[in-house]
């Protein structure tokens, strides 16, 4: 691709970035210090054609990616678990290296915009119409980077540190805290890997790329480096964590949309992937089975629930049996018609909720042949729990929180701050949450440290 190609993707794309990572973070004093930093740092380049442009994405994944043109992205999840400006410029930096060594559009001249299609539930499940209605044709900009190109973007971005005067192991700081979080992440999950794609998925981690940063990080001059552990921490205060009040949140084995203003059960046995268009429900217990998908769609005109589904929704597909019912007091109707999930044979149970005039919420289940009757209850329970909530009902979601370290305090003293998001992991999420990998690290007196406080 020339230039002038790259410019041309990265302005086609922007606008889909931020559909499909939820839009920016609202707060224009944190958008504009990610920015400045970025500025600082492009101005080290080996690329002075390049005009770089940096966005803070309002994703709670921990994520980072450039596209062509001099695109940058970075998620409010990567600023929660850096601990320092020097950790979040490594990040920049690291990002920066890709456009100096034209990794994004190589990457974009070999497909890597794919389509996610049914990813999550139309792929299991062997029906177009399925995967049409579940709203999942998106845009996949994430795809993993060679060997070689981190190498060459973590050089490159260690370089650019130095020259802007920043410490320069931030980079390995931030990577080792990082996998740490993600490995916890995967505990506390009770899984092999982390649920959600996370920076790892794209920026392949290995011990051997780790140590090759640090080594780098060891050749430039460690005195007067930039770090600015405090002021940093202070500007990230009150950022949300995980999913805010404008996303919905889970709380309690609830799903929660303080803003739309609804919420519903979880199964037990759920991990949710919350994105902008759509709340998915899967197993996280490998002995549990099913998929359930819910999102809101919108009729051509005023229809009834059952109208909904058989003439707009699913029109299409022939149903089995639909049917009027009343969720809660919202009118609603339910229909099921049969499907596939991973060759099994399936049912697929659809339910749609009048929510607004020509708004509905839908909620889709695909159900193995054979699937228990507790996971199936489960599923249905979970879609019949809808209810409407004021917004004054619920809290506004989890927060970062900033407290000092007084004498006589311990870590898990400290970590009690945050029981009620962390419950039995709270001192573990403490320690990675603040960088402190190491057993022999320890909090010091006077210094600031984070806590996710529940609002």
């Amino acid at each position: 691709m020339s230039p002038q190609q790259e410019n041309q993707v990265g302005a086609q794309e922007h606008e889909k970035v931020l559909k499909q990572f939820g839009g920016l973070v609202k707060d224009k004093a944190l958008t504009d210090y990610v920015n400045k930093i970025g500025q600082k740092l492009a101005q080290n380049t080996e690329r002075p054609d390049v005009q770089y442009k940096f966005f803070l994405l309002d994703s709670p994944e921990a994520n980072a990616f450039a596209i062509p043109g001099g695109y940058i992205y970075i998620t409010r999840g990567i600023l929660a678990l850096a601990n320092d400006e020097a950790e979040l410029a490594a990040v920049l930096g690291h990002e920066i290296g890709h456009i100096t060594g034209r990794h994004s559009a190589e990457r974009y001249s070999h497909g890597v915009v794919t389509s996610l299609g049914a990813a999550i539930l139309g792929a299991a499940v062997d029906n177009p119409n399925v995967a049409r209605a579940a709203n999942l044709g998106q845009n996949l900009y994430l795809s993993s980077y060679s060997r070689s190109q981190e190498n060459e973007a973590d050089m490159l971005g260690v370089r650019y540190l130095h020259r802007a005067g920043y410490d320069p192991s931030g980079m390995n700081r931030f990577l080792t805290s990082l996998g740490a979080f993600s490995a916890l992440e995967a505990k506390a999950n009770g899984q092999d890997a982390a649920p959600q794609v996370n920076y790892f998925s794209t920026h392949p981690l290995t011990q051997e790329r780790v140590s090759k940063t640090a080594g780098e990080a060891r050749k430039y001059p460690q005195n007067q480096m930039v770090v600015n552990k405090s002021d940093y921490l202070k500007k990230i205060m009150g950022l949300a964590w995980g999913s805010s009040a404008a996303q919905g949140f889970e709380r309690d084995g609830a799903f929660i949309h303080p803003e739309i203003g609804f919420k519903f059960n979880l199964p037990e046995f759920a991990n949710v992937i919350n994105r902008p268009t759509e709340v998915i429900i899967s197993p996280k217990d490998k002995t549990a089975q099913g998929i359930a998908v819910m999102d809101m769609g919108v009729s051509k005109q005023d229809v009834s629930p059952q109208a909904y589904i058989q003439y707009e929704w699913m029109e299409k597909e022939p149903m089995q049996l639909i049917e009027p019912i009343t969720i809660n007091g919202i009118p609603a109707a339910t229909a099921v018609f049969p499907g596939h999930i991973n060759g099994r044979a399936a049912q697929i149970r659809l339910i749609a909720l009048s929510w607004a005039p020509k708004t509905f919420i839908r909620f889709q289940i695909a159900m193995p042949q054979g699937i228990s009757a507790e996971d199936e209850k489960a599923y249905k329970a979970m879609a019949f729990s809808f209810q409407r909530i004021s917004k004054g009902e619920v809290g506004q979601g989890d927060t970062i929180g900033l407290v000092m370290a007084q004498q006589g305090d311990t870590i898990d003293g400290l970590a009690r701050n945050q029981n009620k998001v962390f419950g039995k992991y709270s001192s573990e999420y403490f320690r990675v949450l603040n960088g402190l990998i190491a057993p022999q690290q320890n909090i010091r007196v006077g210094e600031l440290y984070k806590v996710i406080r529940q609002n």
